[in-house]
């Protein structure tokens, strides 16, 4: 099915590959989560195509049995050699080689295009020494190309690559590198007439003429694209509501990758410093698809791309006999308390829980029987009086707040996140979590102790739900935007599972008239799948908990 969005091509004029289809545009891809840094790349909807043989491929798809289309598969098969000699078989990077350092018109004279490329080749600048030193290597490589196309493809006077009366793909993924050497201002003087030129092959030259030709034609009866600046294009594409290009999933690929998992792509080539990371969501042979953290499909090929996990320990379970010694932990608990539900669920996905015994008890900030029955006993290991607290055995004076406990637990679990933009992204929206928690609480407060007693104030505690309100509302664009991970196979973060305990508690609080999930469907959906969690099924907050074999020490309430 066509998109209902226009294709948006990301692209600067001396680009080659653009020509395929001077400032390259990267602050303006970062804008959309984008770290690849090579150009062009398209976005159609919340689907962003990086590398040109992908973007011809899919606007091929897009246009079925158009006169550009091969017409066999053999046919095809020739296309696809085209599309990757032009590329990985050496024919662009010997081009390269030739780009005359020379003339006013060259990009080498450019500050800004050379400091770009340098950052692209990791660290290698293209100087005058440089290029004088690979020019005669690429020449006589360049030479071959040329003697290849005269002699073969178009040694029969044919018009097109494939005998063909227009043009198709076989002749865009060929013709490129070769009309930039003959046709882009900035590669003037970049052949030697001595050894290249129209005089040597004449059919080469005609051909990307007649090439050029026909793009010129078909320009000129085409109305014009509409340009963008960086705001607008971020915009329309953050903004896109058509569905996404849903390539399925292989089960049996080498790289034993499953949906979810977060990976980093980049290509394996030079531009390897451009990396692009998000969560698996689509797998072939030939194609792979992250959400990044903006909530885009970014898509790439498979040929010459590598793909990693983005921490191949981002959270690591404690094997049973691992060296590590786990200490017995003690954790002083209500399960009305979500901030004790955020620890104990932690304790659960990082696999923890034998090594935890439960305590009970009902704390309040102010003396009420019945409510702070056990404050004196908390307040031992936390002077506040408040819950969670956890007791280790290697912590016998306690650790509280339920964040703190949080980074003990995930350090004992050997725990390691990559400190990226991702991260403090999630990272924030715990504190967000944190604040819609905070917020019901002091409702309750207010509803279950000062309202009794004629103290109630009502326009305070609106003012406590419009935070929840607000919280909530973040957490739908967070959810919208792919910031929030779709649960997968492996243990969540602490950030995850406050988000999913502050969520689900607005719904078991009736006084605070709240449904989370109006109007915020995102949510709704990332929480359905969060209910299904082990970790989420064993820490009801109307029950109380229990540990397999634990022997429970239970106080009064």
């Amino acid at each position: 099915m066509a998109p209902t969005e226009k294709s948006i091509l990301f692209h600067y004029p001396p680009s080659i590959y653009s020509h395929r289809p001077p400032v390259m545009p990267r602050p303006d891809l970062a804008s959309i989560g984008v770290g690849y840094r090579k150009i062009p790349i398209m976005a159609i909807g919340k689907d962003v195509y990086c590398d040109s043989r992908l973007i011809i491929s899919k606007l091929d798809a897009l246009h079925p049995n158009s006169n550009l289309t091969p017409r066999t598969a053999a046919e095809l098969g020739v296309q696809k050699l085209f599309e990757n000699y032009s590329v990985d078989g050496g024919v662009f990077g010997n081009a390269v080689k030739l780009m005359p350092y020379w003339t006013d018109a060259t990009l080498l004279r450019n500050k800004i295009f050379l400091d770009d490329r340098q950052k692209l080749m990791g660290g290698r600048r293209m100087t005058k020494e440089t290029m004088d030193a690979v020019r005669p290597e690429g020449l006589q490589q360049i030479r071959q190309t040329f003697n290849l196309l005269e002699t073969t493809f178009l040694a029969d006077g044919r018009d097109w690559i494939l005998g063909s009366k227009e043009p198709t793909v076989a002749d865009i993924d060929a013709v490129w590198p070769f009309e930039w050497m003959i046709m882009d201002r900035n590669m003037n003087e970049c052949l030697p007439e001595a050894h290249i030129s129209d005089k040597i092959y004449p059919k080469v030259f005609a051909w990307v003429r007649r090439f050029m030709s026909v793009v010129e034609e078909k320009k000129s009866a085409r109305p014009k694209p509409t340009t963008f600046n960086g705001a607008a294009m971020a915009n329309l594409t953050l903004s896109a509501t058509s569905a996404t290009d849903d390539i399925g999933f292989i089960n049996d690929d080498p790289l034993d990758i499953t949906p979810g998992e977060e990976l980093e792509v980049y290509p394996s080539d030079y531009g390897q410093m451009g990396k692009t990371a998000g969560q698996l969501v689509g797998l072939s042979t030939t194609e792979v698809v992250i959400r990044n953290a903006k909530g885009l499909n970014v898509h790439f090929p498979r040929w010459n791309f590598t793909i990693k996990r983005v921490s191949q320990a981002s959270v690591v379970q404690i094997p049973i006999g691992s060296s590590k010694s786990i200490p017995k932990m003690r954790l002083i608990y209500h399960p009305f308390s979500p901030y004790t539900r955020k620890v104990f669920a932690l304790v659960h996905e990082l696999s923890l829980a034998k090594h935890i015994t439960l305590q009970k008890v009902v704390v309040c900030p102010v003396p009420i029987e019945g409510w702070s029955d056990n404050n004196n006993d908390v307040s031992i290991y936390n002077p506040m009086a408040k819950i969670p607290c956890l007791v280790p055995d290697d912590v016998p004076d306690g650790i509280f707040d339920s964040n703190i406990i949080c980074e003990y637990l995930e350090n004992l679990a050997s725990v390691s996140r990559k400190k990226d933009a991702r991260y403090w992204q999630l990272h924030t929206l715990h504190a967000c979590a944190d604040g819609i928690m905070d917020a019901a609480v002091l409702i309750t407060y207010e509803v279950r102790i000062r309202k009794e007693r004629g103290l109630f104030f009502e326009e305070w505690m609106e003012g406590q739900k419009q935070k929840i309100l607000r919280g909530l509302d973040r957490l739908e664009t967070a959810a919208k935007a792919g910031v929030l991970p779709q649960p997968g196979p492996g243990p969540a973060s602490a950030d995850e599972v406050a988000v999913a305990v502050a969520t689900a508690m607005t719904s078991k609080m009736a006084y605070l008239d709240i449904d989370w999930e109006d109007g915020r469907p995102a949510l709704g959906s990332w929480m359905k799948k969060w209910e299904q969690r082990k970790s989420f099924l064993n820490t009801p907050p109307l029950k109380d908990w229990v540990v397999d074999a634990d022997t429970m020490i239970g106080s009064k309430i």
